[in-house]
């Protein structure tokens, strides 16, 4: 107990567990004997508030969760789909998908407090789980005719906690994808299904929820802006019969606009942008927008691919493929996924602990030292030193590979 970021708060968490489980002589003769159990719970008490709220509501989740002879296997989408079947949901019951969702959220955070998956995996797990429920829970409303496109890090299988699920749907039934967002959003005493965002479909919220192909093949070629055209880099076809169509038309206007001569310089006004319009005022505290933050690590990587014609949804895939083409040397590619997977981390260490969207490190000195202990360091100047180092490197490739290209 010691050893954890917060001893106070995470005693305060376990015995809650202790007064709500019920057979408590057996709890403790159970823990006495799996000091990896108790290991388990404490880190994950510690790690994560919301984690351990879950698990004090329902204690009984402990033993259905690690008893699972799968608990140190990633669980695939047609995993997830099989057993959500065997729960008896229905398009007016959608209580067993968000159950299962938040038991699923609780063996994720616990294999993640246990080291047993890299951050990467971690990330694919969270973005395959929120694929299976929202697209198990659209074949429940019948909308199977409606194609759901995936953006962002869900569209990269690379969400981190808390994330909300950005969106596009094609097609021409309205209703199922408004059925869909209503369905997904609603909350119940088991929490919700998924919080989405369908913002950057055509026109932004002024726009219709569904457009056909030729719809957005049009806005794309003819009033699309930048910015718009280069969130597409993370577009994931998830589902429905015009996926592969939609997506040649995406790759192709995405290829054509790769080419313009100024694109980098757009590129870096974006970023300006976003720092001038999202940035806390604290350059420090700023690990997504700031300099040498993940967005700039992100725009890097995207930036190349745009202009080397290279299409991958996946910012480590992404890479990897840049480096096989020779666009980005062999260092520097390494030295790119070592520091955005600090930061990632980082965000990972904030996010977990509450399954909220946090985009700054804490301001307050002690929060910064239980933040450095869950993500894995015994010295918050440790830390402090490596996440700098890592936002220098970041920097200055940007600063190599876009500002000067």
């Amino acid at each position: 107990m010691a050893k954890t970021a917060d001893p106070d708060a995470t005693l305060n968490q376990f015995v809650r567990f202790v007064e709500t489980y019920g057979l408590r002589g057996l709890l403790f003769e159970l823990l006495a004997s799996n000091p990896t159990l108790l290991e388990l719970v404490i880190k994950t008490l510690d790690s994560s508030r919301f984690a351990g709220d879950l698990l004090i509501r329902r204690p009984q989740l402990l033993e259905e969760i690690t008893r699972d002879k799968s608990f140190n296997q990633p669980r695939s989408i047609p995993e997830h789909f099989a057993r959500l079947e065997s729960f008896g949901s229905s398009a007016t019951n959608l209580d067993p998908i968000r159950a299962y969702r938040q038991r699923q959220l609780l063996r994720i955070i616990m294999r993640d407090v246990l080291a047993v998956a890299d951050a990467s995996i971690i990330f694919a797990e969270l973005s395959d789980l929120a694929e299976a429920c929202l697209m198990f829970t659209n074949k429940l409303l019948g909308g199977e005719e409606l194609t759901v496109i995936a953006l962002g890090k869900f569209g990269g299988r690379e969400m981190n906690y808390g994330a909300d699920l950005d969106l596009l749907f094609v097609g021409n039934d309205t209703r199922a994808a408004q059925n869909l967002v209503t369905a997904v959003l609603q909350p119940s005493s088991e929490g919700t299904i998924a919080a989405v965002d369908a913002r950057l479909r055509p026109d932004g919220e002024k726009g219709p929820l569904v457009a056909s192909l030729a719809a957005y093949e049009s806005y794309y070629r003819e009033r699309a802006q930048l910015w718009e055209i280069h969130a597409l880099t993370r577009a994931r076809p998830i589902g429905g019969p015009l996926k592969d169509d939609y997506i040649d038309i995406v790759q192709k206007i995405w290829r054509e606009v790769g080419k313009q001569g100024d694109l980098f310089a757009k590129i870096d006004n974006m970023l300006e942008r976003i720092r001038r319009e999202r940035g806390s005022g604290s350059e420090f505290l700023d690990f997504k927008t700031g300099s040498g933050g993940m967005i700039e690590a992100e725009f890097l990587v995207q930036a190349l691919q745009m202009r080397s014609g290279t299409w991958a949804p996946n910012w480590e895939g992404a890479l990897r493929r840049l480096h096989e083409k020779g666009v980005i040397s062999d260092p520097d590619a390494s030295n790119a996924a070592k520091s955005y997977e600090l930061l990632r981390r980082a965000e990972m260490a904030l996010r977990r602990f509450e399954n909220k969207n946090i985009s700054t490190l804490p301001s307050d000195q002690d929060d910064q030292k239980r933040l450095a202990t869950r993500a894995g360091y015994k010295d918050v100047d440790l830390f402090a030193k490596e996440y700098e180092s890592a936002r220098e490197t970041i920097h200055a490739l940007y600063e190599r590979y876009v500002k000067a290209g």
